[in-house]
Parts: C-alpha cells; sequence; structure tokens
C-alpha cells in the first residue's frame, strides 16, 4: 500500500529579528520530496510594522550561491499583532536540491520568528491493521 508521509523538521529555531535585520533559516534537503510547506512564526509587530520572507533555493546545504525563488511581504494593522504566522508553500522541482527560508525585518523595532518546514513523499507502508507512527 503507498501511502503520504509527512516529515517535519525545525529549519529555525526562535531567533531574534533586530531592526532592519535578517535570518536566514537551515537549508533542507529537497531529495525525493515531492511538496514542501515552510511555516514561519512571527512574533509580536508594532503597528504597521512588516516583514519580508523570501524562498532560497541552493544546490548546496550551506546555500552557496543561494537565489531567491519567490518572495512575500507581511504588514501588521494599525493595531499591530501579537503573532503572526505565514506558509510558503510549493512543490519540489529539479532546480533546487536544498531550500530555506529568509525573514527580514523591514522596520526598525526588533521581532523574532522560528520556521519549521514541512516535506511530503510517498513511501511503502505496509497494513498492519493498527496505528503506524510515521513521524513523531
Amino acid at each position: 500500500m503507498t501511502q503520504e508521509r509527512l516529515i517535519s523538521q525545525l529549519v529555525s529555531a526562535p531567533a531574534s529579528l533586530a531592526q532592519s535585520g535578517s535570518v536566514t533559516s537551515a537549508y533542507a534537503d529537497m531529495c525525493n520530496r515531492r511538496d514542501f510547506t515552510f511555516l514561519v512564526a512571527v512574533g509580536a509587530l508594532a503597528a504597521d510594522k512588516g516583514v519580508k520572507v523570501e524562498l532560497l533555493g541552493a544546490n548546496d546545504a550551506e546555500g552557496t550561491e543561494a537565489e531567491t525563488i519567490a518572495e512575500t511581504t507581511y504588514t501588521a494593522g494599525s493595531g499591530g499583532e501579537s503573532s503572526h504566522l505565514i506558509a510558503v508553500r510549493g512543490r519540489v522541482t529539479p532546480d533546487w536540491r536544498y531550500m530555506a527560508v529568509k525573514v527580514s525585518n523591514l522596520n526598525t523595532g526588533a521581532a523574532t520568528m522560528a520556521a519549521v518546514v514541512l516535506v511530503s513523499d510517498s513511501l511503502f507502508v505496509p497494513d498492519d491493521s493498527g496505528m503506524t507512527v510515521l513521524w513523531a
């Protein structure tokens, strides 16, 4: 029986995002993977302050010669935000073996961020008529 498997990896532990600074996550290996979702958690943002999230692609785990694949920005409303979750999703292509996210603070005032990547692939899982723990 072929089933989909979901694998998670913490690619950026909670980190301080200094004013006008940036944090780049670790590069996740996309070899034999099908889909990905980077979940980027951004801590408190003051009113009208924002962050930019870039999806990076590279061909080694260190991110040598990484390129920006796509980017998006988020700006807190006039009341500010206590936290916000940004999902960057896509299908793995043969162009990039490793992927990461880079979060940049667009304003003054520090913030915090963390990132998790979820990747899916297919695998053979025998039917055991019970529960199979694929990841914990």
